[in-house]
């Protein structure tokens, strides 16, 4: 029951970072049967002297940066936060009208305002086509209203759309199938490999569900809410970000 258990949380994740291969020891042959299992963003990061430093720990934390596009523009951005010693991820959800990241089509420019505005390091960048939910079960969106009216969907409405297929999902078969079936629909930059998506897969193994979960930031925040924010990222502290508003 805890093996299955732990396979389950794993694809959890595996699903929401689209590593289509599925859990490390049940597909490993698969997911190495590739360098680079998604498609590549070009240079989505800044200057290397204009940024935070990341951590050097083998298990320290980690963060994604991540974009959903729809109707050809980005439309919700999110951050995918491993904790430190990765027994924790929260998802943090930028609100649509969120006035620190007002051009969300210039990803470099948005990673540098998100960097500045945590002091913590973006270290991967992902870009979803929204499109993927119409692979869901869980939801009934269409292609066509996904292009008519991309402004309708949230970042936290679509993160908790994927988390709860993910949970609802018993078949572990089922689950690789989902996954496989939402790959093509991702990028990343170069560094998120077949080598770092194995991993950080394995680094996940023990995250519990329970400590699998997600938040909406302000859309203007106080000085003292982003003062919090910034000691969120650099110390684990409060341990969910939903304690911080």
């Amino acid at each position: 029951m805890a093996a299955a258990s732990r396979r389950k949380t794993v694809w959890v994740w595996v699903i929401v970072l689209a590593v289509f291969a599925g859990a490390v020891w049940v597909a490993v042959s698969t997911i190495r049967s590739s360098l680079h299992p998604l498609s590549v963003i070009e240079d989505p990061f800044p200057q290397e002297d204009l940024r935070p430093e990341g951590s050097e720990e083998e298990r320290g934390p980690v963060n994604f940066l991540v974009f959903g596009q729809a109707a050809s523009s980005n439309q919700t951005l999110s951050i995918f936060h491993l904790a430190d010693g990765r027994r924790r991820i929260d998802i943090l959800n930028f609100p649509q009208d969120a006035h620190l990241v007002s051009d969300l089509d210039d990803v470099e420019g948005t990673l540098v305002a998100v960097e500045e505005l945590t002091g913590a390091r973006m270290e991967h960048v992902m870009l979803w086509d929204l499109e993927f939910l119409t692979e869901l079960d869980s939801t009934d969106i269409t292609a066509e209203e996904l292009t008519e009216h991309p402004e309708a969907l949230s970042a936290d409405d679509v993160w908790t759309s994927v988390l709860q297929e993910a949970l609802d999902t018993q078949d572990p078969g089922q689950l690789q199938s989902i996954a496989r079936s939402l790959t093509p629909y991702v990028a990343a930059d170069g560094g998120l490999n077949t080598g770092r998506i194995t991993d950080l897969a394995r680094s996940l193994r023990h995250v519990p569900a329970a400590n699998i979960a997600s938040c909406k930031l302000p859309a203007d925040m106080t000085q003292t809410q982003r003062a919090d924010l910034v000691e969120y990222f650099a110390t684990g502290q409060p341990t969910q970000c939903a304690e911080l508003f």
